[in-house]
């Protein structure tokens, strides 16, 4: 006996509907298990779906990012008939609404309602059956709709049938979105671990080119683009730090030539250049052609540059970005055209908002002057133990290392003086007698010669002096003619040898007051014209003692000295003038405090007189050249005198006179002859000699702690 009888015909037509169906779920299980994206997988669901109920039309409804129902997908919706009646369309939303908030399904007979009214009711305003399952992701929550229209033609129980049908499609749909879901967050978490470890490497370098390099490798997988570059700008000019894929950035090469400067017009732009393509007309001149010659040695499709801003970059008071300030910039190139163009660009905006900050740190660093330096500075701070041991142990070095300077380094020390530019030959001016300063007839800084009127003095006692021997002369020529009239008379009655005796003592008064007036004249210079006053003259030198035979002095008192001797009265012990020769030898009278002449008495090491000390010269006619000069010890006065200095301070000081002509002067180093001027102020430095720095800095303290020491005992 057979045990497998042959089916009738009437029972395979029975069951081919049910192996249909189950030929579906196969295929619909297999789908849903699959990575199909959901634009395509719900489309090949919804067909797969209505081919195994022969149903003529059908939608899924998947909830957006804002919580509302939206059309994923469908199958000849548009002939169902939703907007043939009035307020069609409204009756199938609210049918729509009410089937994802109760998360049942539904079957709705034509132009049935589910008699519940909320303003429109919600119902069926189609000549088809409309079947309703929830796409859940869990028993309670719907992610969705699959809405199949089928033929009114079934009866109640292959209806009911179908709607079992469609639950169980529903099913699978859920199953999708769970493992689609289930991949997008394996994916994130390991897109998240890659960002993780990017941004460590990222911060992990304050090198701009080490950090450019992570960027641009790491970037570029995380991305998913064919190349990822980073560029810099210093100043005004871009650098292309890095490429992904390449050890090396070749600067020379044209590819790199024309990416920095699409960089620097993109830096000038400040905005974010996209290429898809086609270029945009708008852009602006220098970035279009910029970018021109760009895409002549790329192959690029897709097209990004990016500049970074960094918050600290914003501006304080408006909180906004300065235009033109963006420090680095990526550039994403995608030499194939991406499916999901704005996938791409999301995740570039993700990396550049970590590699700003990175590469920001990085340039600031690269802006430290001396950085290399401070580096062993730091590591050498955290081997010592922290800040705080490494400030202690560095002040603590620099003191000894400060002090033992003090003590070991030689150095020069230089005595500080002043003085005035002078000539060698030179000679102070008294006054003969005592009298009042009338007339000066010199003027400050104009030349004279021998024999020069200087002044003019009046004194009472010599205009008397002179008067009464003018009267004297006087009364002798009387008596001199007188005698001489009565000789000369031939009727002279009396003793003639008489008249002879008296006139020779007559003549030998007149003689005698000639003599006197001639002496008081020779002797004062006087004038007898206007008696009582007398001049000084330039005096008359010795000619061997001077290099031109017609010698030119100059009054070297200074500017103000008619000022100070006009109608001063004066004694021959007084000092009125002092005149130097300007063409012969010049000198510097230096003013050497008192409390600096025993260090410049110390220099000397011998006690030969001719020695000399090497002096430094500044003269205020010309501040910016230091001359030479030597001070000889038997050129320095043995005592101090009281000197008013700057403050009008009496402060003792000690003269000396600095040579400054000589063959062992360098010419270099010589006082030009054209700035040889009486007056000049001059400042000396005074070297004596090498001792140590901490001497040289503190003599002063050192000298009065040693005055004070001795005068305790």
């Amino acid at each position: 006996m057979n045990p497998n009888p042959p089916t009738s015909t009437s029972d395979q037509e029975e069951n081919r509907p049910l192996r249909k169906i189950d030929q579906v779920f196969e295929e619909v299980a297999r789908l849903s298990g699959g990575n199909a994206p959901p634009a395509d997988f719900f489309q090949e669901f919804l067909e797969k779906t209505l081919n195994g109920i022969d149903a003529p039309a059908g939608a899924v409804w998947i909830k957006n990012v804002q919580g509302f129902l939206q059309l994923q997908c469908h199958v000849n919706i548009e002939h169902v008939g939703l907007d043939k009646h009035k307020n069609g369309r409204q009756s199938h939303n609210e049918l729509l609404r009410q089937a994802f908030q109760t998360a049942k399904p539904i079957l709705l007979e034509p132009f049935g309602s589910t008699g519940i009214l909320e303003g429109i009711p919600a119902g069926n305003p189609t000549d088809y059956v409309v079947l309703l399952a929830p796409i859940l992701l869990d028993e309670r929550t719907p992610i969705g709709l699959v809405e199949v229209w089928q033929e009114p033609r079934w009866d109640a129980r292959v209806k009911r049938l179908h709607l079992n049908y469609l639950v169980q499609m529903a099913g699978y749909a859920s199953n999708y979105v769970k493992n689609q879901q289930g991949r997008q967050s394996a994916s994130h978490e390991q897109l998240w671990t890659q960002l993780e470890a990017l941004s460590c490497q990222m911060h992990a370098s304050l090198d701009p080119t080490i950090v450019s390099y992570h960027v641009a490798n790491e970037g570029r997988r995380l991305i998913g683009c064919d190349r990822l570059s980073v560029a810099v700008r210093d100043g005004k000019r871009a650098q292309i730090e890095a490429v992904s894929g390449a050890d090396v950035v070749e600067k020379r090469s044209n590819q790199i030539q024309m990416m920095r400067k699409l960089a620097e017009a993109v830096f000038r732009w400040d905005e974010k250049l996209i290429y898809r393509g086609v270029k945009d007309d708008e852009l602006p001149p220098d970035v279009y052609h910029a970018l021109d010659e760009y895409l002549a040695q790329s192959p690029a499709k897709l097209l990004v540059f990016q500049p970074l801003r960094d918050p600290r970059e914003r501006d304080k008071q408006t909180n906004e970005y300065a235009s033109g300030q963006s420090r680095s910039a990526l550039l994403m190139e995608c030499y194939e055209s991406p499916a999901q163009p704005e996938a791409l660009i999301a995740r570039l905006d993700v990396i550049a908002r970590h590699a700003a900050s990175a590469l920001y740190n990085a340039t600031e660093m690269r802006k430290i002057p001396l950085a290399w330096l401070w580096r062993p500075i730091l590591r050498l701070q955290e081997g010592l133990g922290g800040r705080r041991r490494f400030l202690t142990y560095a002040i603590a070095t620099t003191m000894v290392a400060v002090f033992l300077a003090l003590v070991f380094v030689p150095y020069e020390l230089k005595m500080d003086a002043k003085g005035q530019l002078l000539p060698v030959e030179r000679l102070p001016i008294y006054s003969p007698r005592q009298g009042y300063i009338r007339r000066i007839h010199v003027d400050p800084g104009v030349k004279f010669g021998r024999g020069q009127v200087l002044m003019e003095l009046y004194d009472t006692e010599l205009q008397q002096q002179i008067l009464a021997v003018a009267k004297e002369e006087a009364l002798a020529t009387a008596r001199l003619q007188a005698l001489e009239q009565q000789l000369a008379n031939p009727t002279l009655s009396q003793d003639r040898s008489k008249l002879e005796q008296e006139q020779l003592t007559a003549r030998v008064e007149l003689q005698a007051a000639q003599l006197e007036m001639s002496r008081l004249q020779a002797a004062h210079r006087a004038r007898l014209d206007n008696p009582g006053f007398f001049q000084i003259i330039s005096p008359e030198f010795d000619p061997k003692r001077l290099r031109t035979a017609e010698p030119e002095w100059l009054v070297i008192n200074g500017n103000d000295f008619k000022t100070e001797l006009l109608d001063r009265f004066v004694k021959p012990t007084d000092p009125l003038l002092r005149i130097g020769e300007v063409n012969g030898d010049w000198e510097i009278e230096i003013r050497i405090p008192e409390k600096h002449y025993s260090q410049v008495k110390n220099a000397f090491l011998t006690d030969d007189p001719n020695e000399e000390l090497q002096v430094e010269l500044k003269l205020s006619s010309d501040a910016t050249s230091t001359y030479r000069g030597k001070l000889a010890r038997r050129r320095i006065a043995p005592a101090a005198v009281p000197n008013r200095d700057d403050h009008n301070e009496t402060e003792p000081v000690v003269y000396a006179y600095v040579r400054i002509s000589g063959d062992d002067i360098p010419d270099d180093r010589r006082i030009p002859r054209q700035l040889y001027l009486t007056g000049v102020e001059v400042r000396a430095n005074i070297r004596c000699g090498k001792h140590p720095l901490g001497y040289c800095l503190f003599y002063g303290l050192w000298e009065f702690i040693c005055q004070k020491w001795f005068q305790l005992f």
